[in-house]
């Protein structure tokens, strides 16, 4: 009977593995398929209606009973949308020589060949201009290629409605990676400090580590609101800025205390993770070290780490998780919804620590539930969400495969 019962146990195992892979590939399926498809070249139609109008724009919604059409955006950007009835339809067309004409401040323009006077009236230059209905398979995978480049590339314009994403992605990077710095070596030395002592005082604090790493995000959030930002920063500006006040300088929001607030967030997980790997090195190695004349210090620097480094790539791949998916506390301690200027960039000192930044969560965030302009707004979003994935998923990669490859050449350590 027990084999039966073991077989049956299997079977249910793969099964809901099986279910959670199909979900999450269906997931980023969805996230791929609606993230790219803005970037896609739509035709341009041309529709006439019964009382002798004629509209020529992009279909953004075709349902049942009537038709979102996009015009010519020349006043703002998403002012130009036409509800159109099937039952005033007389003629709908795709014409060969209708042009796109994209602006630099994310207006669209649409005209015929010969026809494009009234883009000299728009006030802003032509970004790209394109004929999507006479572009053939490999043209379109071109125009979608220079679309996305685009995305990727340039800075948001129209109070982040049109344009790109660089800043966000920037700073989601910039940000991770010096939460890391922070976290790592602060995390590491906690979890030395906790395995190497004994007591019940750091059981204690063992506990309420283990507890903080199910504390939810916004309250580390408010942590960092009050300590770093009105704490720290505004003890920093008043010592060092003062000729600067009341305009602070690190006493609001800013890249250095979004990545200490994800710091302290991220740590019990890293102290966790780094103190169980060094819990399974065998205590054999510990004492063969001590016992060939090293000290604890040369036992602990250059055979334990070394051998816990898998462990450490571990913590960094969970920190990483879930750092970059914590948007609440950003939103507190220094993310804004708009600023093209770069945390990094080529100016002294380069990295801009009590600068305001973008965040691709956040970004998200306002595009789908804060945006005037929901049909762009919401593709936006998916775009920003399976970008935001894929720069996880490459973080996550790069810490997993260094993490495998230590793992190999020190298996023998712990076997």
């Amino acid at each position: 009977m027990t084999p039966r019962r073991d077989t049956a146990g299997s079977w249910l195992i793969a099964g809901t593995a099986a279910i959670a892979l199909a979900v999450l590939l269906g997931l980023l399926g969805l996230l791929l398929r609606a993230g790219l498809a803005p970037f896609w070249p739509s035709p341009i139609e041309e529709i006439r209606l019964r009382d002798g109008s004629v509209l020529l724009g992009e279909v953004v919604d075709a349902g049942t009973n009537a038709i979102a059409l996009r015009t010519s955006e020349f006043d703002r950007i998403g002012g130009a949308y036409r509800r159109v009835v099937p039952a005033d339809i007389v003629a709908r067309t795709r014409p060969v020589d209708a042009i796109l004409l994209e602006l630099e401040d994310g207006r669209r323009l649409y005209a015929r060949a010969g026809a494009e006077a009234p883009v000299a009236e728009a006030a802003s230059p032509v970004r790209l201009r394109l004929q999507p209905n006479a572009l053939g398979f490999f043209a379109r995978i071109g125009a979608f290629a220079q679309s996305l480049g685009h995305f990727l590339a340039a800075a948001p314009v129209a109070s982040n409605l049109a344009g790109g994403v660089l800043p966000a992605l920037i700073g989601t990077v910039v940000l991770v990676l010096l939460m890391s710095v922070v976290a790592m070596p602060l995390g590491i030395a906690t979890a030395i400090f906790l395995h190497e002592r004994r007591g019940v005082g750091l059981r204690l604090v063992r506990g309420a580590i283990n507890q903080l790493a199910g504390m939810p995000a916004i309250v580390y959030g408010v942590l960092g609101l009050g300590l770093f930002v009105h704490g720290i920063g505004a003890g920093i500006d008043r010592w060092f800025y003062a000729d600067r006040l009341p305009v602070p300088t690190f006493g609001s929001g800013g890249l250095l205390w979004a990545a200490l607030t994800l710091a302290l967030l991220t740590l019990p997980v890293v102290v966790v993770s780094v103190e169980e790997g060094l819990a399974r090195i065998p205590a054999s190695l510990r004492e063969g070290a001590l016992a060939l004349g090293a000290t604890r210090d040369e036992t602990l620097w250059t055979l334990l780490l070394p051998a816990v480094r898998p462990a450490l790539l571990t913590g960094l791949v969970l920190a990483i998780a879930r750092a970059a998916g914590a948007v609440a506390p950003l939103m507190l301690v220094g993310v804004v919804k708009l600023a093209p200027a770069l945390p990094l960039d080529g100016t002294f000192p380069y990295l801009h620590p009590s600068q305001q930044f973008m965040h691709l969560g956040v970004t998200i965030y306002d595009a789908a539930l804060a945006s005037p302009d929901t049909i762009r707004g919401v593709p936006r979003a998916y775009a920003c969400a399976a970008l935001l994935v894929g720069v996880v998923v490459v973080l996550n990669l790069s810490a997993i495969l260094l993490r495998n490859r230590l793992r190999d050449r020190y298996r023998a350590l712990e076997s």
